[in-house]
């Protein structure tokens, strides 16, 4: 297992630890109460068991007067990942196990109890036990159902922690987990993989100027625009703040480029409203588009579209630049600039 402490600075090395350490005890004991999983329950219990523990500096940031770093939060998720992975093949090796057990049981008694015809008191006594393991095979039945259920449970907040929650959309964690499992298959069987990275320019002067609120509805806009406009086999995620990051399995990068083109004119089309505020904004994107080398891993294969998406900054704004395998040395730009606003 990852510690969580990789990439995380000095003094916040210590705080890592404490939260794992929190986490694995409140899991521990909701277990160990016969709890579901439920967030506000885990939630409840994290909480108790760090004042309990007298993590002072710790409950303090529950307030919210401390941020938490974005990569102990990525790591705490990670790892909760895995814990409940590891709770799931639990329930699910219970559950076929056991029944597997009392149905073998259940067999044996019965060939048994045919070679006691002419043992009336011995056949007597193998009919109780039959029955009661029939009523040890109906309690795991109800056991096993309750075991489902608490592996759905798990299934389903594993499905939660993959969404982020202003957009609906997947967020950096899944990105990063998909993503891996998109290169092993690309690498396994030589298809190409590529990515736009999408940001949003002057998104920082937005907020200023009119709002969060205003912003946040611009992102979950922006969100819907993008859902319409890539393929069925293409995933989109939000990246960081104000960045997309749209992995295209089985695409060139060229047909990359193509996609980023087509969401770059859309968008610059679109004019975004605040109700109430009579506010008519326009919004441009810098665009970096990359593709998957045989050599890459999930973070080589990130901070090369990123590096895409800064370059723009030294040429404009509203720009694709790309990052292509086969042009490399001499990266491809699309300069167009061009805006004009209308309702969509």
């Amino acid at each position: 297992m990852p510690s969580l402490t990789t990439k995380v600075k000095d003094g916040e090395e210590s705080l890592s630890i404490q939260v794992t350490e929190i986490a694995r005890k409140a899991l521990k004991d909701m277990v160990g109460k016969g709890m579901l999983p439920w967030p506000d329950i885990y939630s409840t219990e994290f909480w108790q068991v760090a004042k309990e523990k007298g993590y002072d500096n710790i409950v303090l940031k529950k307030t919210g007067s401390a941020e938490i770093p974005a990569q102990l939060l990525d790591d705490f998720l990670e790892q909760t990942d895995q814990i409940l992975d590891g709770v799931k093949d639990t329930v699910h090796s219970f559950m076929s196990g056991t029944k597997d057990h009392w149905d073998g049981i259940a067999l044996n008694l019965e060939l048994i109890e045919k070679e006691a015809q002419h043992d009336p008191e011995l056949k007597e006594k193998i009919r109780r036990i039959l029955e009661y393991n029939q009523a040890l095979i109906a309690h795991t039945a109800r056991t096993e159902k309750d075991l489902k259920e608490q592996a759905d449970i798990i299934e389903d907040l594993q499905q939660k922690m993959r969404i982020d929650n202003l957009t609906g959309l997947l967020n950096r964690y899944a990105l990063e987990k998909d993503l891996q499992k998109e290169m092993a298959k690309a690498r396994r069987y030589q298809f190409p993989l590529s990515i736009i990275m999408i940001d949003i320019n002057n998104f920082k002067d937005i907020i200023d100027s009119y709002g969060q609120k205003v912003g946040d509805r611009m992102l979950k806009k922006l969100s819907e625009i993008l859902s319409h406009i890539i393929r069925e086999a293409d995933y989109i995620y939000r990246y960081n703040n104000e960045q997309f990051v749209i992995m295209m399995p089985h695409t060139l990068c060229q047909n990359g480029i193509s996609l980023a083109e087509r969401i770059r004119q859309r968008v610059a089309r679109h004019v975004f409203t605040a109700k109430r505020q009579g506010y008519r904004l326009s919004v441009t994107l810098s665009m970096g588009v990359s593709e998957f080398d045989i050599e890459d891993t999930v973070t080589a294969f990130l901070i090369r579209v990123e590096k895409a998406v800064l370059k723009t900054g030294a040429t404009g704004i509203n720009l694709i630049i790309s990052l292509c395998n086969s042009d490399l040395e001499s990266d491809q730009t699309n300069t167009s600039s061009q805006q004009a606003p209308s309702s969509a």
